[in-house]
């Protein structure tokens, strides 16, 4: 799915490039500067397009693997990550009496939508099968403490 969107949407960037106000919306991100002319930028857009159409086509598209860098975590489990940089920071001890206290305040306050978000990101990543540390590296925020006990604490939430 992420794919055929992000094929619909290189096409529609090099068909209508966005102004700025599209941009400061967060509609669309700009284009880094690739040297090129506006007409070869868009160019180069709809050619990427039409490869993975061609791949999301024939099937040869790379299987699902696990997030490798901390901003690929952030745009796979952006629920995830909200909900552990928010309630789980290092200032929760002062914020929370523990932390099934930090889970009952985010129940209680934040949308059932992005409750059933989080809850799927959750099952999602410990589908994933990596330890503790490779979760942490990920979507922990600062101060996380790293103590063998994230796959257990992520259970608790569901």
């Amino acid at each position: 799915m992420s794919a055929v969107l992000a094929e619909q949407q290189l096409r529609q960037y090099a068909r209508n490039p966005p102004g700025r106000l599209r941009q400061r919306l967060g509609e669309f991100y700009s284009v880094p500067d690739l040297g090129l002319s506006e007409s070869q930028t868009q160019s180069r857009l709809s050619r990427t397009a039409d490869h993975i159409k061609r791949s999301i086509e024939s099937g040869d598209v790379p299987p699902p693997t696990s997030p490798r860098t901390h901003w690929e975590w952030h745009a796979r489990f952006g629920e995830l990550a909200q909900f552990l940089g928010g309630w789980f920071s290092q200032d929760m001890p002062e914020e929370f009496a523990d932390h099934d206290a930090a889970v009952r305040d985010y129940g209680g306050t934040v949308d059932p939508q992005l409750t059933a978000r989080l809850v799927g990101e959750i099952h999602e990543s410990l589908a994933l099968g990596l330890e503790d540390h490779d979760y942490a590296v990920g979507v922990g925020p600062p101060g996380f403490p790293l103590d063998g006990s994230m796959k257990r604490r992520a259970r608790g939430i569901q």
